[in-house]
């Protein structure tokens, strides 16, 4: 029966990914090799980019591409031997806006915050959930609201790492959902996926200390990247030459002058 359960959800995981346009990206959190996580993050970028937009003259720092018709969201698979938690990321922004996870009887919900994201979307991602398991999350998505679900003072507060993210995800898969479990971990996910597709500062933290969980020797720093990165994507297209800013720029941690100085691994389309 248990091999049976296990190719059942392998199946239902290669369907989903045919049935959203596009192959989901797969982490594999039991593979102890800072590799999967870099081939994992290259991937995200990869998928998302625009193969010819260039901003700011810097040709190492992709460009997203506008999403196209039916192919708006990204299906993010994040698996451990306990089960599999799925994210979808919007392809235009890389924001999460919904996560797909069992109950205790492993039969599957998914979770979406209201107004990011339709019902229709979150059962065309996750075509393994039945229309009356598509549930409403009741708060924000923004860092703020989680923080506060969350019962902690900062984002970053409990640090960062895979095994974080394996912990996290392991209170809300095949468990009773609460808000506080809920939010913690998609704190993490959102951090160690969607964050470190957006910045190789944040990749290149997860990788150093691969496989274990860190606290950054600048808190600061990381917060105001993450919290600037449309401003920063602006500031990038209007602004800079051959990967110099026109001016200096003080987005949280003192002036910068080059994009590089940024450790940049995306930038939002602004739409130019």
């Amino acid at each position: 029966m248990k091999i049976y359960v296990e190719a059942t959800i392998a199946w239902i995981l290669l369907q989903s990914s045919i049935w959203t346009g596009n192959a989901a990206i797969t982490l594999d959190l039991e593979e102890y090799h800072p590799k999967v996580y870099e081939d994992f993050i290259r991937k995200i970028r990869n998928n998302v980019k625009d193969p010819e937009l260039i901003y700011g003259g810097v040709t190492d720092v992709p460009v997203m591409r506008s999403p196209v018709v039916g192919d708006k969201h990204l299906r993010i698979n994040l698996k451990t031997d306990q089960g599999t938690v799925s994210l979808a990321l919007d392809r235009l922004t890389l924001y999460a806006y919904a996560y797909l996870a069992a109950d205790r009887s492993n039969v599957y919900h998914a979770y979406y915050f209201n107004r990011r994201i339709s019902t229709k979307e979150v059962r065309n991602i996750f075509p393994e959930v039945s229309n009356a398991n598509v549930i409403k999350i009741n708060y924000g998505s923004d860092y703020g609201t989680l923080q506060r679900r969350a019962e902690l003072h900062d984002q970053l507060q409990l640090g960062l790492g895979i095994q974080l993210l394996k912990q996290t995800l392991s209170r809300v898969n095949r468990r009773a959902r609460t808000e506080k479990n809920e939010a913690t971990f998609l704190l993490i996910a959102f951090q160690m996926v969607v964050e470190a597709a957006r910045f190789k500062l944040i990749e290149d933290l997860v990788l150093y200390h691969y496989p274990l969980d860190f606290r950054t020797n600048n808190d600061r720093m990381v917060i105001s990247l993450v919290d600037n990165w449309i401003g920063i994507s602006f500031a990038v297209y209007e602004d800079a030459h051959n990967g110099v800013f026109k001016r200096p720029y003080n987005f949280g941690f003192g002036n910068v002058r080059q994009v590089k100085d940024l450790q940049l691994g995306l930038l939002l389309n602004v739409g130019k």
